[in-house]
């Protein structure tokens, strides 16, 4: 980028800024690429940083952010915790040299769509949003190191969560081909009997974790998904939905969800047959076959909607 165009990018972005909404609407105009690399790039500035891990990511091997500009995207994500002020921290994320680059040939609208994203995400550590992003060590086939979202404040049942959302865009076949890798970036992918298309199911709400008694369900909104309350939620609680009746194998005879856990049921009803059988104690990762889609994850690779409440016909 020369001088002129680095001028003509921080115009655009003063552009950008000034016309942004805190709370983007439910829709967005980006193409399954677009926002799977929106999505990757986001996740690595505003969680990543946070977390001190990589999160999931669409693109597993590309580095979005300079090794040198790490410490500085920490630096932008603490002060953001600190003092929420929205446009100073996403002034400070488009003036970064990475994103800059990543941005430097989008139009105006493109970038709009990105700083909306951006926002999106941010929301996990506002003080209006009531809920935020924590470390989740429960699930195996995340190596016991993900993520799970729970909410900081009261929520009544029927209550929308209303700056936490998923972000939707159907996938034709060749963008299947082109986007998807199985068992490597296939973890938020649900599939529309509808509209016999899958789609990519991305921003915060890719981090809700299954429960076989979930806390919250997803509500269309436009080309986004809201989430509603199930019950009456306290701080601490964990925002979680339910995948499906046999996400996890036949009902869910792999899942780990706490649910589970409590009731022995799932990869913990396993666990209790090896265990009288072969008085051996194994792992609940040892009776999980290697390459299941990771439970940290949404609606994982082509989930078929069923006739309950969290079927996808209720996201379009």
């Amino acid at each position: 980028m020369d001088w002129s165009e680095d001028g003509a990018y921080d115009v655009s972005i003063e552009k950008i800024l000034t016309s942004m909404r805190e709370v983007p609407n439910g829709d967005h105009f980006l193409t399954p690429n677009e926002l799977c690399s929106y999505d990757d790039m986001a996740t690595t500035i505003v969680v990543d940083s946070i977390m001190q891990f990589q999160t999931h990511k669409m693109n597993q091997r590309r580095r979005y952010i300079k090794t040198q500009e790490r410490k500085d995207t920490f630096v932008i994500m603490e002060d953001f915790t600190k003092n929420n002020d929205f446009m100073a921290t996403l002034r400070k994320i488009f003036s970064l040299k990475s994103v800059r680059q990543f941005m430097a040939h989008q139009t105006d609208s493109k970038r709009a769509g990105f700083r909306d994203h951006l926002l999106r995400f941010l929301h996990m550590f506002s003080f209006k949003s009531g809920f935020t992003i924590e470390p989740c060590d429960r699930y195996s086939a995340e190596h016991n190191q993900g993520c799970k979202l729970v909410v900081t404040r009261h929520w009544l049942k029927g209550e929308r969560i209303d700056r936490l959302c998923g972000v939707i865009s159907e996938l034709n076949e060749t963008e299947e081909e082109a986007l998807l890798r199985k068992d490597q970036n296939d973890f938020s992918v649900m599939y529309s009997t509808r509209k016999q298309c899958a789609q990519l199911w991305l921003g915060p709400g890719a981090y809700i974790n299954h429960d076989c008694r979930p806390s919250c369900k997803f509500v269309p909104n436009g080309r986004t998904a809201a989430i509603i309350a199930l019950k009456d939620l306290r701080p601490g609680d964990e925002i979680t939905c339910f995948y499906g009746e046999h996400f996890f194998g036949d009902s869910n005879e792999r899942c780990e969800c706490s649910t589970c856990e409590r009731l022995g049921r799932g990869a913990f009803l396993t666990l209790d047959e090896n265990t009288s059988d072969t008085g051996s104690g194994s792992s609940v990762e040892s009776n999980i076959k290697a390459g299941d889609k990771g439970f940290e994850q949404v609606l994982t690779s082509l989930l078929k909607a069923d006739d309950s409440d969290t079927s996808e016909e209720h996201f379009m």
